[in-house]
């Protein structure tokens, strides 16, 4: 394995210099600066975006000394930038044409702003002419997209629609662009009826919040004449009932109603009232009527429909006994149905929220013979060994679980049932074997919440916890750098970054970050969208080289690379909203990390947006409390406003919970609705026991993941000091390390 170059400290202090000074020398464009102070103060306004004091700075650098245009080539693009910024768009013109065989490494860019500067003259003809020479001598450039975005742009404009969804469908092969734009010009604009149904219907999909989802539902209304086909009458009912739209969607079926001809149909439109009178939380009605009703329907489909709705609606009304009988029966009927096996796992936890855990341990080992194929098969092999324990039978649980270490593949899962035996061992007094246990997972501490626990609850200054504590100082101490190393490959993006900002420096970036498998040059590469504060793809860069050659490594051999998996992005508007809401900032860093992985444009599948990955409704019902107007779901983009909310709401929750982060946490991802339900049901007393008790796999993943991260930042942060939230383990397992 190869490990980290160690560099001297003075070497690592000074990367940041090396970076500029390399790249200037590449170029031999700044030695002059010192003497050219006309020159300097013209490149500080451009940088400002002060156009018209840098072009006359230029101006005066070149008539006090004509040679820097020579020395100088960067001051012929920020000249003709300047004059495109101004409006003086036949001047940029001639000093871009003027420029190219002076800077023929960036001529792609020469071009496409005198593309630019032709279509804001109107010049049409000569904007065309360029883009051809563009496309035709570079059809490599990261700026083709931009072609294709331009033309589509110019031919909506020019209402050429046959042009405009050409170029339309050309960036939806990139993914550089918003796509919601991109899908909503199709429907816009398109006269076919079978694509605009197909756009209409993914836009929904994919974003049922958007603010033009409503008008795009209007208009599929509106291409059908009376009857709706049946498969697309689902998607719409499917996006009415994800909005909340039940109104609508009573008036959707009042108009589709009467066009139901087969046997299945009808029992469906029949079925339909109900299944919107359950979306609305009328549980009595809806059982009253499968329960008398069900009769009536043929169709078995419905029928399993009607047999699932009547456990669901039993359970929602609090009569857990005869939901359980409810869902039995429908695994009895339909032994197959690939919701059975979920059916089983729910009456388990039925059975464990009633404290009858013998019952929920035959359920789970019903589940295991008959569905061993299936998704929830290791979860149910754990589970009957956490309700033995739940019953304080700890030897029975240890022996279930070591039976589970044997039939389970994944190595998170094994180090997760080996913590649980190791707690069996604490609780039959065998602090030796406790010890040995943990100590073994205390070897790989940041592989999971477990392993970092037993870390945390062994450390007494062995050999393994002293190796870990001083990388974690070094960490604390050091930075480490190799974009000096590698700063000849990027000396392009460099340049378009100086003379066009950090936005045009991306995109130069994007287009040649997977030409490399170098693992060092990767991480050159991370450094690089850091510095143009793409914080998404820096994290995702960095994630790459960790997965593709260092996992399973040791911390202290993956030095600095693990302080770049625990970045420090968004520093300004978490401190801020930290201070003012009275939050750790480690925590509000381990949600976005888990969340959106430091992605601020990003929607997740259940329609959560942003760095803290917000519901529009959540976030409807925050903005108020915080003074704030809500307007868009564009506003979630915002990485300030997006953490000023999230951090807000996950403050609330945590004074809901007595500053519990397990519960907090659990509320953020599931719902504090949930929570307020499992802390009933389940043992609170034992974080551990409570966390694993949490209804959906999805949450308790997530919870653990940010109670790692959460304390992985604390150790950066604070190297050597224990999280308060650890619990003081018996001195005697310290005996035997």
């Amino acid at each position: 394995m190869r490990v980290f170059k160690r560099k001297s400290t003075g070497f690592i202090a000074f990367a940041g210099i090396i970076v500029c000074v390399l790249f200037f020398v590449f170029w031999n464009q700044t030695s002059h600066q010192a003497d050219l102070p006309a020159y300097y103060i013209a490149s500080q306004a451009y940088q400002s975006g002060k156009f018209n004091e840098a072009l006359n700075g230029f101006l005066k650098a070149l008539k006090d000394n004509p040679g820097i245009i020579q020395k100088e080539p960067i001051i012929r693009f920020k000249i003709a930038h300047g004059f495109y910024q101004t409006h003086e768009y036949q001047k940029a013109i001639d000093v871009l044409e003027n420029s190219r065989q002076f800077l023929p490494f960036i001529e792609d860019y020469l071009l496409y702003h005198q593309i630019l500067s032709y279509l804001q003259l109107g010049d049409t003809l000569s904007s065309f002419i360029k883009i051809w020479n563009l496309r035709k001598d570079f059809n490599d450039s990261p700026l083709i997209p931009l072609l294709d975005s331009l033309q589509a742009r110019f031919a909506l404009h020019k209402n050429q629609p046959d042009s405009a969804l050409k170029y339309l469908r050309i960036m939806l092969e990139n993914n550089y662009f918003d796509r919601s734009w991109i899908y909503s010009n199709i429907i816009k604009i398109s006269q076919n009826l079978e694509d605009i149904k197909y756009y209409s219907f993914l836009f929904l999909d994919k974003y049922p919040f958007h603010d033009h989802a409503g008008s795009i539902y209007q208009k599929l209304l509106s291409m059908y004449e009376g009857r709706i086909e049946f498969k697309d009458l689902n998607r719409l009912f499917d996006y009415l009932f994800t909005t909340k739209q039940f109104l609508a969607a009573e008036e959707l079926f009042d108009s589709q109603e009467g066009y139901a001809t087969t046997a299945y149909e009808k029992d469906y439109f029949n079925w339909l009232p109900l299944k919107i009178a359950y979306k609305q939380g009328e549980y009595k009605r809806v059982l009253d009527w499968c329960l008398t009703k069900r009769k009536m329907y043929r169709s078995r489909f419905i029928l399993r429909e009607i047999d699932l709705n009547i456990a669901r609606c039993y359970l929602h009304l609090g009569q857990v006994d005869q939901s359980i009988h409810n869902y039995l029966e429908f695994q009895k009927k339909y032994p197959n149905d690939g919701l059975s096996p979920e059916v089983l796992w729910k009456v388990a936890w039925l059975y464990e929220s009633k404290s009858q855990l013998h019952e929920a341990i035959k359920t789970y080992q019903k589940l295991v013979k008959v569905y061993q194929r299936n998704d929830f098969y290791d979860e149910a092999l754990f589970r009957i060994g956490l309700d033995y324990y739940r019953l304080d039978k700890y030897t029975n649980a240890r022996k279930s679980w070591q039976k589970a270490l044997q039939k389970t593949t994944s190595r998170s899962q094994k180090d997760r049932i080996s913590y649980w035996i190791g707690k069996c061992y604490q609780m039959e007094r065998n602090y030796r074997a406790q010890a040995n246990v943990y100590l073994q997972l205390a070897e790989r501490p940041i592989e999971s919440y477990y392993n970092l626990k037993a870390f945390y609850l062994t450390c007494n200054g062995q050999n393994t916890h002293k190796k870990i504590n001083e990388a974690l100082w070094e960490l604390h101490q050091q930075g480490q750098s190799y974009l000096p190393d590698y700063i000849a490959h990027f000396r392009r993006v460099l340049f378009v970054e100086e003379i066009l900002g950090s936005r045009w420096g991306d995109l130069e970036l994007r287009s040649i970050q997977s030409k490399t498998d170098d693992w060092e040059e990767l991480y050159a590469l991370g450094e690089l969208f850091e510095r143009m504060r793409n914080f998404g793809h820096a994290y995702r860069k960095f994630r790459a080289v960790y997965n593709q050659y260092f996992a399973g490594t040791d911390l202290p051999e993956m030095v600095p690379l693990f302080k770049k998996l625990y970045p420090l992005y968004f520093t300004p508007e978490i401190d801020s909203a930290a201070q003012q809401y009275m939050l750790p900032p480690e925590l509000i860093l381990s949600v976005i990390k888990k969340e959106s992985a430091f992605e601020p444009k990003i929607i997740s599948y259940a329609n959560a947006y942003g760095l803290m990955q917000l519901l529009p409704a959540t976030a409807s019902q925050i903005a108020p409390q915080l003074g704030l107007s809500f307007t868009s779901t564009e506003q979630l983009f915002i990485p300030e406003i997006n953490i000023r909310m999230g951090t807000y709401y996950l403050s609330s929750l945590l004074k809901r919970y007595q500053g519990n982060y397990i519960m907090a946490l659990a509320g953020y991802n599931a719902g504090p609705h949930r929570v307020d339900r499992w802390k009933v049901s389940y043992p609170t007393s034992d974080d551990d026991l409570f966390m694993e008790n949490l209804e959906f796999e999805q949450t308790r993943v997530y919870v653990r993941s940010c109670i790692k991260f959460f304390w992985i930042y604390r150790a950066i942060m604070n190297p050597g000091d224990v999280p308060e939230e650890i619990v003081n383990y018996p001195v005697k397992i310290t005996e035997f390390f």
